[in-house]
């Protein structure tokens, strides 16, 4: 850590807890008969089109997915379907999903970039703080980002229709000795804008120096003005007490304390790395499960706080049969107290 650092008495930080990821998304807007129109044509683009999705690709490709993008593009639906299918053939080609912690552990350890917390939108966030830059692998400290924007996915809440992110930025001790080259920083924001576009709920920004300012400046025009809005540049308080702009965001229980907040600020690289270490193989095996209860296969459900099995069975409607003679799925369950879990479509 730099000498720079803010020091902490309180317990390590640890990554943001799971969300269920088999859980259906429940929006919190509502879209106009035009908008319905469009979003149902590019969903029958996008499901039955020349190109077959993938089981995974059908979980990711749902109806939030497609507003997101469609947001993205003005509701246009071949500039958002292009942007879309460059994004799952990206997915498909770094297979981002199996990116874990082990593989940029050296980049993470730094605590330079960390998913910790939400604000109180429910948006997951993101600390960055520049001063703690260890490396020189931009590579990997772009894997890092899209790791940490994938995790954080996984962390939002569906049932409360939250899907975007919270970015923290600190520039305490920001200097040309750990800024990023602007190749890098391009690389970034095309990250978001283009793999993960309207995931950007707020961007913070503490006490940016002038050297910033003249980046920002020269990466400003390529920003959406949409995402311009979402910028906030704040200072520091000198008290230690939160400033007004972050008291509009966050509770004081959900800001970490060197910004006025009491959640921790201490950062243990080890045990984060090691907290997220641990929980690989139940992240893995809850989004297999989200993946078969979007096609309608039996899946479990893990309890997202210790990540024990819960001996709960989904099956979707239109593969229900009445005769009663799936035996293959009631092999699977024999030693489970298994039920259904009504859904939208099927509510008895």
């Amino acid at each position: 850590m730099s000498s720079k650092d803010f020091v902490s008495s309180q317990e390590p930080v640890l990554p943001t807890p799971l969300a269920n990821l088999s859980e259906p998304f429940k929006a919190n807007y509502e879209l106009d008969e035009k908008q319905l129109e469009i979003l149902s044509t590019f969903r029958q683009h996008m499901h039955e089109g020349d190109v077959a999705l993938s089981d995974a690709e059908k979980l990711f490709v749902d109806d939030s997915c497609l507003c997101r993008y469609l947001r993205a593009r003005d509701w246009r639906i071949k500039p958002a379907e292009a942007l879309l299918r460059d994004t799952l053939a990206w997915r498909k080609e770094y297979k981002i999903r199996d990116v874990e912690a082990e593989d940029i552990v050296y980049e993470m350890r730094s605590g330079k970039n960390y998913l910790h917390g939400f604000d109180n939108a429910g948006h997951p966030v993101i600390y960055q703080r520049p001063r703690r830059e260890n490396s020189k692998n931009w590579d990997d400290q772009v894997k890092l980002m899209a790791y940490l924007l994938e995790r954080a996915t996984d962390c939002m809440d569906k049932s409360k229709g939250s899907e975007q992110i919270c970015l923290f930025i600190d520039y305490k001790g920001y200097s040309m000795m750990n800024a990023p080259p602007m190749h890098v920083t391009k690389r970034v924001l095309s990250l978001l804008m283009d793999r993960y576009p309207e995931r950007l709920g707020y961007c913070f920004m503490v006490d940016a120096p002038f050297l910033f300012y003249t980046m920002y400046n020269a990466v400003k025009p390529f920003l959406p003005k949409a995402t311009k809005q979402k910028i906030h540049f704040v200072k520091r308080q000198r008290d230690g007490s939160m400033s007004a702009t972050l008291a509009q965001f966050f509770s004081k229980e959900n800001l970490e304390e060197e910004y006025g907040g009491s959640l921790s600020s201490n950062f243990d690289g080890d045990l984060y790395t090691e907290s997220l270490r641990q929980e690989t193989s139940s992240r893995h095996a809850m989004f297999s499960d989200a993946v078969d209860a979007s096609c309608g296969r039996f899946v479990r459900v893990i309890d997202t706080d210790n990540f024990e099995n819960t001996t709960v069975a989904v099956q979707h409607p239109k593969h229900i049969n009445n005769n009663d003679d799936n035996e293959d799925e009631e092999d699977i369950f024999h030693d489970a107290e298994s039920h259904y879990l009504p859904s939208m479509e099927n509510p008895s």
